[in-house]
């Protein structure tokens, strides 16, 4: 069922939005900077296990279907 609302609703609604992006903005730009001393490590992974393998199934693999080629 559609309710038809007043404008006042949406640009309420607008306003609130804008409001939010600002302060989200505002909250991002404060997080940017934690030190104001160069990065020591530079631009380098922190080292870790690498890559884990893959685990071994015991399910049986499917078999290919023969093809029919001409």
């Amino acid at each position: 069922m559609l309710v038809f609302k007043h404008p006042k609703f949406y640009a309420e609604i607008r306003k609130r939005a804008k409001e939010q992006q600002k302060e989200l903005r505002e909250r991002n730009k404060s997080d940017q900077v934690i030190s104001k001393e160069p990065a020591t490590a530079g631009n380098q992974r922190a080292p870790g296990p690498g890559h884990k393998p893959q685990a071994s199934s015991s399910k049986p693999q499917a078999k290919p279907e023969p093809s029919s080629g001409s």
